[in-house]
């Protein structure tokens, strides 16, 4: 990635690829947490701990159970780079299929995990959104109608490597002046 006083190169596409490492790892956590939420839904409690260990397995194991398949087909059937940029706009496959125009997005936020894009009004109303980003929107409460949120789990650059990259482009295709 470029240090802070070089920009990143805008000319050709950039695709942010996976990290490999938590890519594999997060379905081997869920089936973990099923095999243990399994387990804790059959013992026997008999004090205390175990109750709550019990218990809280109800919660878990269907979550879990739902979680896992998802993410072990994420891994399985890879569609190649998640997040793409270029001259044409931006696209992130894991929220929409659609590209979005430089010239629709108005600001970029890189605030924890996420990248916030604030997509103009008109545009928003005809960009169709993935089921998890709807999911993900809404338990999210500081994310608006108007907003698009690139989570930064499992890719390959961080929150603010992409913030800086999306306003390269921006500045370069959209004629707007790069934010921080």
């Amino acid at each position: 990635m470029p240090r802070d006083s070089e920009q990143p190169d805008v000319s050709g596409e950039t695709r942010v690829g996976r990290d490999w490492p938590r890519s594999v790892g997060l379905p081997i956590v869920c089936l973990f947490l099923v095999a243990v939420a399994a387990y804790g839904v059959s013992i026997e409690p008999d004090s205390w701990p175990s109750r709550r260990f019990h218990s809280g397995s109800f919660v878990i194991l269907p979550v879990f159970l739902v979680f896992a398949p998802l993410s072990l087909y994420r891994l399985i059937r890879p569609w190649g780079a998640p997040v793409r940029l270029g001259p044409q706009g931006f696209v992130d496959l894991r929220a929409g299929r659609d590209i979005i125009p430089w010239d629709q997005i108005t600001n970029v936020v890189a605030r924890g995990e996420f990248v916030t894009l604030t997509l103009r009004r008109g545009f928003v109303r005809t960009y169709r959104i993935s089921l998890g980003q709807r999911l993900l929107k809404a338990m999210r409460k500081s994310a608006g109608p108007g907003h698009l949120l690139v989570a930064g789990w499992c890719l390959s650059r961080t929150p603010s490597e992409m913030a800086d990259m999306i306003n390269a482009y921006r500045s370069a295709y959209a004629g707007q002046p790069a934010k921080r």
